[in-house]
């Protein structure tokens, strides 16, 4: 029950953050929609990082890595570091000053001015939500999913199908309803505020994570000891899982993937939330380096796992 407990504890937190977000409001469209310009850089940053960073990230890099090895850090991560923070400089701030001369609060109204057409504004805006949708049902479906794994076995007879834990269904539910009343109170700024919140939740836990889990595989006396026999160990059973050479074209394709967040109407809508020009400063240059606090760990525990020995027996004898 204690780790349903503190899922319990840490909606209920979101929760309060709508709530504070809320008496904060002045009661107009453009603070809803924009906390009227009022973002500062910190609070950016861990907006756009965290808007950035779904399950995709958190939990389909640690898979993706189990799969394919180290490389996927260099796939992924590394061309979204570039990517995303190129974005946020050429695009984002470029956005922002035309949000501040005409008064755009949506990207459907910047693109019907920028064409000039009314009935393109129209076939855009259900465009980018058929485009959003699946983005969102992939955060959606994986918070349900780790919701099951880690409160299996907390009830002794309900649930029996899903392990005796909180099923997937019902999980995804209950964090879909959190998240549109946080934002239904708070509007963006309640959003901004849980962005930050959530952001440097995940990041202190995911290191705290990935140390705690190097000591034990590794068991090393110190943390690089354990690091280095942890790596050790996926060296004995599965070398191939810390050499990946793609073929070069591929490899370059994952760099044209990043730029799909220039197209995301959310990250427009954090883009305007700006107060400044100069806001943008701290999110372009410490982007990269939080992108790399966050898949490291993830993708380092994928390949440990493929080393994974229990009672003396490696468990995957075979490369996954």
């Amino acid at each position: 029950m204690t780790q349903l407990a503190i899922i319990i504890g840490y909606l209920l937190l979101l929760l309060g953050l709508g709530a504070a977000a809320s008496r904060f409001s002045r009661g107009t469209s453009r603070d809803y929609l924009l906390a009227s310009h009022s973002i500062g850089p910190v609070l950016l940053l861990m907006s756009l990082f965290g808007t950035t960073m779904t399950a995709f990230a958190l939990v389909g890099s640690t898979g993706k890595s189990f799969q394919l090895g180290v490389g996927v850090y260099g796939l992924m991560a590394s061309s979204s570091g570039i990517v995303h923070s190129l974005c946020f400089f050429l695009i984002g701030v470029k956005l922002w000053k035309l949000g501040q001369r005409h008064g755009y609060t949506t990207q459907v109204q910047f693109f019907r001015d920028r064409l000039g057409s009314h009935r393109f504004g129209y076939l855009l805006f259900p465009v980018l939500v058929g485009l959003v949708i699946p983005y969102l049902l992939i955060g959606v479906l994986g918070a349900g999913a780790v919701v099951n794994g880690v409160t299996r076995g907390t009830f002794d007879e309900a649930f029996a199908s899903s392990g005796h834990g909180v099923p997937p269904w019902l999980g995804s539910l209950v964090i879909c309803l959190v998240v549109l009343a946080y934002v239904f109170a708070g509007g963006m700024r309640g959003t901004a505020w849980a962005n930050t919140f959530q952001t440097a939740v995940f990041m202190v836990l995911g290191v705290v994570t990935f140390v705690v889990i190097a000591r034990e595989i590794g068991g090393g006396e110190s943390f690089l000891e354990s690091l280095r026999g942890a790596t050790a160990r996926v060296l004995e059973a599965h070398p191939e899982k810390l050499v990946m050479k793609p073929p070069k074209l591929f490899f370059f394709s994952f760099l044209l993937i990043p730029l799909s967040a220039g197209m995301f109407p959310h990250l427009f809508q954090h883009w305007l939330t700006a107060r400044s020009a100069s806001t943008f400063k701290l999110p372009v240059i410490v982007h990269p380096l939080f992108i790399l606090i966050v898949w490291v760990p993830c993708v380092m525990v994928g390949v440990w796992a493929t080393s994974a020995m229990v009672d003396g027996q490696q468990v995957f004898a075979e490369s996954p």
